[in-house]
Protein backbone atom coordinates (compact mmCIF):
# COMPACT_ATOMS: atom_id res chain seq x y z
CA UNK A 1 0.00 0.00 0.00
CA UNK A 2 2.84 2.39 0.81
CA UNK A 3 4.46 1.73 -2.58
CA UNK A 4 1.21 2.66 -4.37
CA UNK A 5 0.97 5.95 -2.48
CA UNK A 6 4.60 6.78 -3.29
CA UNK A 7 4.05 6.01 -6.97
CA UNK A 8 0.90 8.15 -7.09
CA UNK A 9 2.70 11.01 -5.36
CA UNK A 10 5.64 10.69 -7.78
CA UNK A 11 3.29 10.83 -10.77
CA UNK A 12 1.46 13.85 -9.34
CA UNK A 13 4.69 15.74 -8.68
CA UNK A 14 5.95 14.73 -12.12
CA UNK A 15 2.78 16.07 -13.73
CA UNK A 16 3.12 19.42 -11.96
CA UNK A 17 6.77 19.75 -12.96
CA UNK A 18 5.97 18.64 -16.52
CA UNK A 19 3.21 21.23 -16.92
CA UNK A 20 5.37 23.98 -15.41
CA UNK A 21 8.25 23.13 -17.74
CA UNK A 22 6.00 22.98 -20.81
CA UNK A 23 4.37 26.32 -20.00
CA UNK A 24 7.72 27.98 -19.33
CA UNK A 25 9.26 26.63 -22.53
CA UNK A 26 6.22 27.64 -24.58
CA UNK A 27 6.17 31.16 -23.14
CA UNK A 28 9.92 31.74 -23.57
CA UNK A 29 10.17 30.31 -27.07
CA UNK A 30 6.97 31.91 -28.34
CA UNK A 31 7.99 35.37 -27.13
CA UNK A 32 11.52 34.93 -28.41
CA UNK A 33 10.90 33.38 -31.84
CA UNK A 34 7.33 33.87 -33.00
CA UNK A 35 6.81 37.66 -33.30
CA UNK A 36 7.30 38.95 -36.83
CA UNK A 37 7.53 42.42 -38.18
CA UNK A 38 4.05 43.45 -39.48
CA UNK A 39 5.65 45.10 -42.53
CA UNK A 40 7.21 41.78 -43.58
CA UNK A 41 3.88 40.01 -43.22
CA UNK A 42 2.15 42.60 -45.42
CA UNK A 43 4.80 42.31 -48.12
CA UNK A 44 4.56 38.51 -48.18
CA UNK A 45 7.46 36.16 -48.66
CA UNK A 46 7.61 35.12 -45.02
CA UNK A 47 7.47 31.38 -45.71
CA UNK A 48 11.22 30.92 -45.41
CA UNK A 49 11.37 33.18 -42.36
CA UNK A 50 8.57 31.20 -40.67
CA UNK A 51 10.22 27.92 -41.63
CA UNK A 52 13.43 29.03 -39.93
CA UNK A 53 11.48 30.02 -36.83
CA UNK A 54 9.75 26.63 -36.70
CA UNK A 55 13.09 24.82 -36.98
CA UNK A 56 14.72 26.99 -34.30
CA UNK A 57 11.67 26.51 -32.08
CA UNK A 58 11.81 22.73 -32.52
CA UNK A 59 15.56 22.50 -31.91
CA UNK A 60 15.43 24.74 -28.84
CA UNK A 61 12.45 22.81 -27.46
CA UNK A 62 14.15 19.44 -27.90
CA UNK A 63 17.42 20.77 -26.42
CA UNK A 64 15.58 22.04 -23.34
CA UNK A 65 13.58 18.82 -22.92
CA UNK A 66 16.65 16.58 -23.32
CA UNK A 67 18.61 18.70 -20.83
CA UNK A 68 15.72 18.48 -18.36
CA UNK A 69 15.67 14.71 -18.89
CA UNK A 70 19.38 14.40 -18.19
CA UNK A 71 19.20 16.57 -15.08
CA UNK A 72 16.08 14.86 -13.73
CA UNK A 73 17.31 11.33 -14.37
CA UNK A 74 20.55 12.05 -12.55
CA UNK A 75 18.71 13.52 -9.54
CA UNK A 76 15.94 10.98 -8.92
CA UNK A 77 16.44 7.50 -7.44
CA UNK A 78 16.70 4.61 -9.87
CA UNK A 79 13.19 3.34 -9.13
CA UNK A 80 11.63 6.59 -10.35
CA UNK A 81 13.60 6.92 -13.59
CA UNK A 82 10.84 5.19 -15.53
CA UNK A 83 8.55 8.05 -14.54
CA UNK A 84 11.06 10.54 -15.89
CA UNK A 85 11.15 8.64 -19.18
CA UNK A 86 7.33 8.61 -19.29
CA UNK A 87 7.24 12.42 -19.06
CA UNK A 88 10.01 12.68 -21.66
CA UNK A 89 8.10 10.50 -24.12
CA UNK A 90 4.96 12.53 -23.42
CA UNK A 91 6.81 15.76 -24.21
CA UNK A 92 7.59 14.65 -27.77
CA UNK A 93 3.95 14.64 -29.01
CA UNK A 94 3.39 17.75 -26.91
CA UNK A 95 5.87 19.48 -29.23
CA UNK A 96 3.30 19.25 -32.04
CA UNK A 97 0.63 20.86 -29.89
CA UNK A 98 3.01 23.62 -28.80
CA UNK A 99 4.01 24.28 -32.41
CA UNK A 100 0.37 24.55 -33.48
CA UNK A 101 -0.38 26.95 -30.64
CA UNK A 102 2.68 29.09 -31.27
CA UNK A 103 2.45 29.39 -35.05
CA UNK A 104 -1.30 29.40 -35.68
Amino acid sequence: MQKTKETALAMFIGAIIFLALELAVYYVLSTWLVPTDPKLEEEGGTIVRSWNKVMYFTLAYIAIVVSALLIASSQVPREYRRHVMFWFYLSLPTLLVVLLLAFS
